[in-house]
């Protein structure tokens, strides 16, 4: 037999001795994998699901080129033949894209609402040649036959399969699809697998001939997208970048040519900063593990000592020793990450389910990467081997005499007597990175992360220093819950300061990110609660799925109840940054005129007479900028903006700073006399109404859902209810934080379980004793339970400190990050939560070893060496 495996074989056979700690260090170290295993496979499959929708809508399409400055009016089909024409080019696809409803579907009763805004229904069509455009994309025709190449008007489409079953709807049925311009009358001559482009708009796809879309949606001789297929002999890298570059000079700044992928690059960046938070977290509840980690292996050494001196006596080198214990570490490691992989599988299907709800997007696939599975094992037996370097390090220094001749001798070590000062280096070391180094953001990030983690080691250099008067504090509250008994237990937390420190330290962080997610949900809670309000102004939100004709507005008011309508249209449009790049940016279009009577904006501080600035906007020429950009770029009242329009491009000075989360605050608002001046856009998204003093907000619902909800296929809805779901939509967005804040808090659980444990071992002896002078099974429980008290108080107190401090840092970085200034909100109840899970958690997980002190056999305890 090797060495190697020797080794391997003690360490298993040393872990197996203590079954109960190795399983609960073993449980730390799963935890933490899992964690990062399924925060890793659900950020990696949501983004994979968000650009395959737009990959595949593309298909083999090399580039794309779209109209730079309208939203969904197209530009000339003409251009093609100048695209086609470029050296390099082998097909250029046309396709018109629009969005209809089947005129027999019922009206849906709710809007439905995502991360990203509203979620439009209905079903998108494709008007395509059918003869270029499987250049492009491959389609898969389960039933039926595809569209007749060369016949580019023919009443025909075809649809995808899972959506026609749905709708209840057959192959060779006729159906009647609804637009802006009418109803047309179609006939189904094929399905198409829900794959490739079939997975466009979560499968509610179809495509028609070319020019029948083009009449459809009222876009003769106009077109919105091509795809550009380049020869194999130009398929490079370089070639390719270099043809983008020649085709975006001989379009002009009125076209955009861009990657396929750059079409889904805005949604993924509006995830970047949530994921991000995501993966900090699971690295949190790794980092909690490790002091359970830590804190068995000091245990394991110290319990050994004499074992580990018969083994230097009979010839085991130092080097040896601490290999030994290495092995251990790395054995438990091991199997506990193999553990945490299943696990984290396991874990990935309900976030990507939360995931799922909060955009409203299907993840078609989860996505297992190698690298995640490789990555996670690779943290979770690196974490395992760093906790154990010390013990490992300390069981090499044992001196075969002393070993012998004292068990378990343990000396508090220069860290617990003087652990404060590099404690307070490392929480200014924390401050000045978190505050004064400012970085690209994707590196502010991590910087920002490690520097959190650096503030929580320091934290827990600071503990050792205050038990005794942390202790103190706590003994009257533990003498009243647990009398003299209490007494005992409140004492015992300084016997073994090590144990205790670590203990402490992970409900600490628990407490801390439980305190930090509650904090900073206020704080957006609270922002965005006003911003809503304003946003989703007025009683009534009317919306289609189609673009409405401004002339309902006017019918609308006529409605009996109503008192005022505005209506509000969304454009995106195209910024040109001062570096020359452009920008993605939603433009929220308003009529100040009547806007004003319905609702209005939130300001930011020092903007002036909201009057004024409304009378402005609808002078035209100018824009408000949202804080988020403001603070990004550092936009301000009096600046200008320049946007890529139908016109060219254009300035607009910006005329105010207003608050507006939609599509994370990407966003400007503009004048509807600018939209159709610059835009040539005059439909509306939706109309907010205000009604009557005295009107019943039903009875209106009633009679405009009675008179235009079936004529127009308008959703009527109840701003009231509107908003409730946008807000239980924000609580479901920050339910995944709390869900990885409360598996740091079993991690921090484990570890009360773990050091109880090992100390009802230790003072085996004690106890006996103890029971042999009187004292009951009840009294000895009380007096473990009272122990996890002390501990659950004091690591709730610096929980809450450490939650509070890190809060405001926190709310700083986003800031940085996201270019959003967010208020400090005191979070009272989130305080009072964290203390009492700290103290509920901690008296949990004593149940255990009380239970277990309880019972120990009174002689043969007192026997006990």
């Amino acid at each position: 037999m090797g060495a190697t495996a020797r080794l391997v074989q003690l360490a298993w056979r040393s872990l197996t001795a203590r079954l109960t700690r190795t399983l609960l260090t073993m449980s730390g170290v799963m935890l933490g994998v899992g964690v990062i295993l399924a925060v890793s496979i659900t950020n990696l499959s949501t983004m994979d699901s968000i650009r395959l929708v737009f990959t595949d809508a593309s298909g083999r399409a090399h580039l794309v080129v779209t109209d730079a400055g309208a939203d969904d009016e197209g530009f000339r089909e003409a251009i093609r033949a100048d695209v086609a024409a470029l050296p390099g080019v082998h097909a250029a696809v046309p396709t018109v894209q629009g969005q209809a409803l089947l005129a027999d579907e019922a009206i849906p009763e709710e809007m439905g609402v995502s991360f990203f805004g509203a979620v439009g229904g209905g079903i998108t069509l494709y008007g395509i040649d059918p003869a270029l455009d499987t250049e492009a994309r491959q389609y898969r025709v389960v039933a039926g036959r595809f569209l007749d190449a060369g016949v580019l008007n023919a009443r025909d489409i075809v649809m995808v399969e899972a959506f026609a079953e749905e709708k209840s709807l057959a192959l060779g049925q006729d159906i009647q699809v609804l637009t802006p311009y009418g109803v047309t009358d179609l006939h189904i001559v094929g399905l198409i697998a829900k794959e490739g482009p079939g997975q466009v708009n979560n499968g509610a796809f179809g495509v028609i001939p070319l020019d029948t879309a083009q009449a459809l949606f009222g876009r003769a001789g106009r077109i919105n997208q091509i795809d550009v297929v380049v020869t194999p002999e130009a398929a490079t890298v370089a070639q390719i970048d270099a043809l983008k570059n020649a085709l975006q000079a001989r379009l002009g700044d009125a076209y955009s040519v861009i990657y396929p992928a750059a079409q889904g690059k805005r949604v993924t960046q509006m995830l970047d900063t949530y994921q991000m938070g995501l993966d900090f977290m699971s690295v949190v509840a790794l980092f909690v593990g490790t002091f359970l980690i830590y804190n068995a292996f000091s245990m394991t050494v110290v319990e050994r000592t004499r074992e580990i001196g018969m083994l230097r006596t009979v010839g085991m080198t130092r080097r040896q020793v601490t290999r030994q214990i290495l092995t251990e570490a790395a054995v438990l490691g091991l199997l506990g990450s193999l553990l945490g992989l299943g696990l984290g599988i396991t874990l990935s299907r309900g976030l990507i389910r939360i995931m799922e709800i909060v955009m409203a997007q299907e993840v078609r696939e989860v996505r297992i990467p190698l690298d995640g599975l490789v990555t996670s094992m690779a943290i979770g037996l690196g974490a395992t081997l760093i906790a154990a370097l010390v013990p490992s390090w300390q069981a090499g220094r044992i001196s075969p005499l002393e070993a012998l001749r004292i068990r378990g001798n343990r000396r508090e070590g220069w860290l617990m007597r003087h652990g404060w000062l590099p404690g307070v280096g490392l929480l200014a070391t924390a401050s000045v990175i978190l505050y004064r180094v400012t970085l690209a953001p994707s590196l502010q990030t991590h910087l920002s992360s490690l520097a959190i983690l650096l503030l929580f080691l320091g934290g827990t250099f600071l503990i050792p220093a205050t038990v005794t008067v942390w202790e103190r504090i706590a003994r009257p509250w533990v003498l009243s819950l647990y009398g003299s008994e209490g007494h005992l237990g409140s004492r015992n937390i300084e016997r073994s300061r090590l144990r205790t420190t670590l203990t402490v330290a992970a409900l600490m962080i628990g407490v801390a990110m439980i305190l930090t997610m509650r904090g900073m949900t206020s704080a957006y809670e609270r922002d965005i609660r006003a911003w809503v309000n304003a946003y989703i102004g007025g009683d009534l939100y009317v919306y289609s799925n189609l673009p409405m004709r401004t002339d309902l507005g006017r019918r609308l008011e006529s409605i009996e109840g109503v008192r005022a309508v505005t209506p509000i249209r969304y454009l995106s449009v195209n910024r040109l940054k001062p570096d020359g790049t452009k920008e993605r940016l939603t433009l929220t279009v308003v009529d100040p005129a009547t806007y004003r009577h319905v609702t209005s904006f939130v300001f930011a501080d020092d903007q002036g007479n909201a009057d004024r600035l409304l009378d402005e906007l609808e002078q035209g020429g100018t824009v408000y900028v949202s804080s988020v950009l403001s603070e990004m770029y550092g936009l301000q009242r009096g600046d200008t903006i320049r946007l890529e329009t139908r016109r060219g491009q254009h300035d607009f000075r910006v005329a105010a700073v207003v608050v507006d989360f939609y599509d994370q605050g990407m966003v400007l608002e503009g004048s509807w006399r600018d939209m159709r001046r610059y835009f040539g856009v005059n439909h509306a998204s939706a109309f907010l109404l205000k009604l009557e003093p005295r009107a019943s907000v039903e009875e209106v619902q009633e009679r405009i859902q009675t008179v235009y909800g079936q004529r127009r296929h308008l959703t009527v809805q109840s701003n009231k209810s509107l908003k409730e779901r946008a807000f239980t939509l924000m609580a479901q967005a920050f339910s995944l934080f709390d869900v990885l804040a409360l598996i740091a808090m079993i991690v921090a659980s484990l570890g009360v379980v773990n050091t109880l444990t090992m100390n009802v071992m230790e003072r085996t002896q004690e106890i006996g004793m103890l029971r042999g002078v009187g004292m009951t099974r009840r009294q000895v429980a009380k007096m473990i339970l009272a122990e996890a008290g002390v501990m659950g108080l004091i690591g709730g107190a610096f929980g809450i400190a450490f939650g509070l401090f890190l809060l405001r840092l926190t709310l700083v970085g986003i800031a940085e990050v996201q270019g959003y200034e967010l208020g400090f909100v005191l979070p009272t109840q989130g305080i009072l939560v964290s203390l009492l899970i700290a103290l509920v958690v901690s008296q949990l997980a004593a149940l255990w070893p009380a239970r277990r002190a309880a019972r120990i056999n009174v002689i043969e305890a007192i026997h006990t060496e």
